[in-house]
């Protein structure tokens, strides 16, 4: 049964028993996530996984919709799980992958654009580009591509993945970056805190022109709507000759059953010398494709 197909109450038989995943929306505004479990001829009977059984009279029923069960499982707080958004918190990836079959799009900027998919439980790939240079400049665009192999452990309450990445940047030289980054992340994917260490060089001039970027970034739940991120940065380069850093705070809007979010953050970089701003707004979007 795909996503969200809604359920004819009608059709179902005094006391039928079933065992599918549904979002029930009722008149006053609340949603319900569970199994739908039995039905009279004025209530249904809804397993839900965060309540328990609940009897629900059908005149109080808006709509039932059946759902994929990966995407009614919700945290000990009866939060949804956001699959999607729980690879990465603004940028870099945290331990943890899609799942197979998942899918998302991601908006940065207006211009940067990305496509993610779940090859398996324990791989992710990803694709992106940016449509400024072609728009603006009639020049090749930038463009990025990554596989990220993660390992849960724990039940889901750490992780552990590891990216490398290629990108290309259209300049008079064309130069392109290769990265290798490592993720811990510790705890749930609602709720967690990562540590990542990584290496990056110029392809063309090799391992002698690295950058090592070391990043702590967090995303922590605070209703079915809003979760807290940051993600902050200390990059060293020419062999620990010289370092710089970026800290940022920010929101994520999550969008309605986790089929994407909307972010909106403030980075600032640390730096010795003053700087006219205070921060650099970010803003960036996505949406999940499929299941």
């Amino acid at each position: 049964m795909p996503l969200d197909a809604q359920v004819d109450l009608n059709s179902l038989d005094n006391q039928q028993t079933e065992t599918k995943a549904v979002i029930v929306s009722l008149n006053d505004g609340s949603v319900v996530y569970g199994f739908l479990s039995a039905r009279t001829d004025d209530q249904v009977s809804v397993s839900s996984v965060s309540l328990g059984e609940l009897i629900i009279p059908i005149s109080e029923i808006q709509a039932i919709s059946y759902v994929d069960v990966k995407n009614i499982q919700t945290d000990k707080n009866g939060f949804l799980i956001d699959y999607h958004n729980s690879t990465h918190n603004l940028f870099f990836p945290t331990g943890y992958n899609l799942r197979k079959g998942q899918s998302y799009y991601e908006n940065v900027y207006v211009f940067l654009n990305s496509f993610s998919y779940g090859v398996t439980d324990n791989l992710t790939l990803t694709a992106s580009f940016e449509i400024a240079s072609i728009l603006f400049s009639q020049d090749v665009p930038l463009m990025f591509v990554s596989a990220k192999f993660g390992l849960p452990f724990a039940k889901e309450k750490a992780a552990f993945g590891i990216s490398a990445s290629y990108v290309f940047i259209p300049n008079n030289d064309g130069d392109n970056f290769a990265f290798l980054t490592g993720s811990f992340t510790g705890g749930t994917r609602n709720n967690n805190v990562t540590l990542g260490l990584g290496i990056g060089f110029n392809v063309r001039n090799g391992i002698n022109d690295e950058v090592i970027p070391l990043s702590l970034s967090t995303m922590q739940r605070f209703s079915k709507k809003i979760s807290f991120v940051s993600e902050n940065w200390l990059f060293v380069e020419d062999d620990f000759g010289n370092t710089s850093g970026i800290i940022s705070a920010g929101l994520r809007f999550h969008f309605k059953d986790n089929r994407g979010a909307f972010n909106a953050a403030l980075y600032r970089p640390l730096q010795d010398d003053p700087i006219e701003f205070l921060a650099i707004p970010f803003v960036s979007a996505t949406i999940a494709i499929g299941r």
